[in-house]
């Protein structure tokens, strides 16, 4: 997928990307290419203007759920990620980039939430193909695949190359068990404090209740 070509139909965004992206000075090396009357013409296999997400480089997978990233040097990082029916992408912040989401596979049961900067929770249904959704740089933001066998497949842009994650759970179970006994009282920061053995670096997870009902279990 051409990225320059990507981010210009998408220039909706409030990221003012495309001016950088179209800069000559910034346009990486042909690898390999020739000209004609048209232009020059190179193969996307060939050349580093073209991102393959299904096969870049960094890619993680979770319980059936994946994700391919692809940084553009300097500039973006582009996400596709695929949940898995019963997916849960599970309550998360990035603290320093804005997030804009993309759907390609969707269907009706799947829903997508975030805390607005005012505190009210924000719960997006009946998204579709298609469709696009803002996550404000810091905003929490989660999501759930209802469905029982229809998996859902999102590109996320993200404003700037570092899409580092930051989980409440973890947080709030990093916090020494005395203050949260203060803060809490001392049966809830017990089990609050076992939050901390939750790995840090898994965003997605299966949602046991929907299983159940599925017939996945």
């Amino acid at each position: 997928m051409a990225t320059s070509s990507m981010i210009c139909l998408l220039s909706l965004l409030p990221f003012a990307l495309c001016p950088s992206v179209l800069d000559p000075g910034d346009i990486p090396v042909l690898d390999s290419y020739h000209t004609d009357d048209s232009g020059i013409s190179v193969d996307a296999a060939d050349t580093k203007l073209v991102y393959d997400l299904h096969n870049a480089e960094v890619r993680f997978e979770w319980e059936g759920s994946s994700a391919f990233y692809q940084v553009v040097p300097g500039l973006m990082a582009i996400l596709l990620l695929n949940i898995a029916p019963c997916g849960v992408v599970l309550p998360l912040s990035n603290p320093y980039t804005d997030d804009m989401l993309y759907a390609t596979e969707c269907n009706a049961q799947m829903e997508f939430g975030y805390v607005a900067a005012n505190g009210s929770t924000i719960i997006i249904t009946g998204f579709k193909p298609g469709n696009t959704l803002q996550i404000p740089k810091g905003a929490l933001h989660w999501g759930l695949n209802k469905s029982c066998t229809r998996a859902v497949s999102i590109i996320k842009f993200f404003n700037g190359p570092d899409i580092s994650f930051v989980r409440p759970d973890i947080q709030i179970g990093s916090i020494p068990e005395s203050i949260l006994n203060v803060s809490m009282g001392e049966e809830l920061a017990r089990k609050i404090s076992e939050l901390k053995k939750l790995n840090p670096e898994d965003p997605i997870a299966r949602c046991p209740k929907c299983m159940r009902m599925c017939g996945l279990v």
